[in-house]
Formats: structure tokens, sequence, C-alpha cells
């Protein structure tokens, strides 16, 4: 059933978002990688804003949180942080995995959090609440927000660059195509040519994903959670069943978080500091 739902919105979406790429290309001119880079910054825009309201519920359930002591926590830890929590939901994460996360959404003073079944299931009520410090981390500090400024700019060089490239002669013609230039096939070999260049730029998003981690789990530290979050930490670890200790230069290069041992060690870090 998920994948005969993937496929509907894909039907439903991919069409107008091919057809008004093309559209672009092919009419937009010298001011094609604005135009294009202002086309995308609008769709990313809309999906943020339908995907948790729209598309999630067609693939989980989400409930309110009932009244108890874990909500009580949670929303005393959002009110010292003044973080503008609207809506607290559970979502049954276990239908699928026994993968374990929560995470927040919303824009301005609309905040909403979501916590995995099994996450309540598996953890206590404080370690729930330290998890929940951590994300909170990465919204005291901007996180979020520089992520997606991050990405528009790296879309912006790609279209820019694309822009410089299109009309060599040089990108058709190494790929067999001499009598035409189709607008569309020029951005996907456009893609192939620049390759080299999103590894790179892949590794250095990575560190700065990396580094703020060891933020948000700092971050949780300063709110007293850090014995909690270090003991939810091994639980999520073993419910993911992520590799538990990997070589420092593969998970630098390949994973957009610390591994389990780098993040225990800065946190005990952490809590000595503060002790």
């Amino acid at each position: 059933m998920d994948t005969l739902k993937s496929l509907l919105l894909g039907l439903v979406f991919m069409p107008p978002l091919i057809g008004g790429f093309t559209w672009i290309l092919q009419r937009a001119g010298p001011w094609v990688p604005i135009q294009l880079w202002a086309f995308f910054l609008v769709v990313a825009l809309f999906f943020m804003t339908i995907y948790p309201v729209v598309i999630a519920p067609l693939f989980n359930k989400f409930e309110t949180l009932p009244e108890g002591t874990l909500r009580t926590k949670i929303e005393e830890l959002a009110g010292s942080l003044k973080f503008p929590l609207k809506k607290l939901y559970s979502m049954d994460g276990s239908q699928r995995s026994a993968h374990s996360n929560a995470y927040m959404y919303g824009f301005f003073n609309n905040k909403r959090i979501v916590l995995y079944d099994t996450l309540i299931k598996e953890c206590s009520d404080e370690q729930v609440v330290a998890v929940l410090a951590h994300e909170l981390g990465h919204w005291k500090l901007r996180h979020t927000p520089i992520n997606f400024v991050m990405g528009q700019f790296i879309m912006l060089t790609n279209f820019l660059l694309f822009a410089a490239m299109r009309n060599a002669p040089a990108l058709y013609e190494s790929f067999g195509f001499r009598d035409s230039r189709p607008a569309f096939i020029a951005f996907l070999l456009f893609q192939y040519v620049v390759s080299p260049m999103d590894e790179v730029i892949s590794f250095l998003t990575n560190l700065v994903s990396r580094c703020f981690e060891y933020q948000a789990d700092a971050f949780a530290v300063q709110q007293g959670k850090g014995q909690h979050l270090k003991e939810a930490l091994l639980k999520l670890e073993e419910q993911n069943k992520t590799s538990m200790n990997v070589d420092v230069l593969y998970s630098a290069y390949h994973h957009s978080h610390p591994q389990i041992t780098e993040r225990l060690r800065a946190i005990d870090a952490a809590l000595k500091k503060d002790s």
C-alpha cells in the first residue's frame, strides 16, 4: 500500500515539477540560474508546509500525546527554553520499523513535536526528554535555518555553473549529442560532469552536520540532561541496529552524524566541564 501511495504522489507532483523546470530551461535566457533557484525555493517551501500535515499522515498515524508525566516534562522543557510548542504528537513508527526518533516542525510560532512510539516504549520519560533537549538544541542554535540557507546557496551555485556550461559544445559532443542540444538533457549531462564536486560538497556538509550534532548534545548537557541522553543514545543505537564502532575516517566522509562512541566521549567531556 505504501508503494502505491508513493507512486500516486509521484504521478501527482512529478509532472508539474519536471514541466516547470523544463519550461524555465527553455525560456529563461540569461536569467535561468536565478529563475531555477527561485522555482525550487518555492517548491521546497511548499513541501516543507504540506509534508507534515498532508503527506506524512498518509503513511503514519499521528495521535495527540495523552496527559501524563511525559507530556508535563516535555512542556516544562519547552517552556523553559521559550519554544513555541503548539501540539505534541506520538507517531506509530513501529508499524514499519523498530527505528526510534523524535522531530519537530512548523514555521515561526507554530511548532509541533512528534515522538515515535518506539521511543516512548523503549526509553524512560527522562530519556525521552533528554532526546528532545538535543532536538531543541538544534532549534535554539538555529541549525535548521542555517542548513536551509546553506542548501539554497549550494543549489544556486550549481545553477550558476550550469548556466556557464550549458552552451559549451563540448558538453553535448562528449556524450554524443552533436546535432541537437535538448535543454533537459543538458542539465542531466551537467550533473555527471560536476559529480566529483558534489562529493566534496557532501563531505563538507557532513562536517557541518556532525559539528551541529556535537553542539546539540552539548546543549542537552547544559540543560542537565547529559546522563539521560547517554542512556537514550545507547538504547536508540541498539534499537536502530547501527554500527557501534566505525572507522573514524570512513565515518567522517560518509556519515552526517558522529558515531555513538564519539558522541558519548564528547558528552562525558561536557559533563566533566560542567561539574
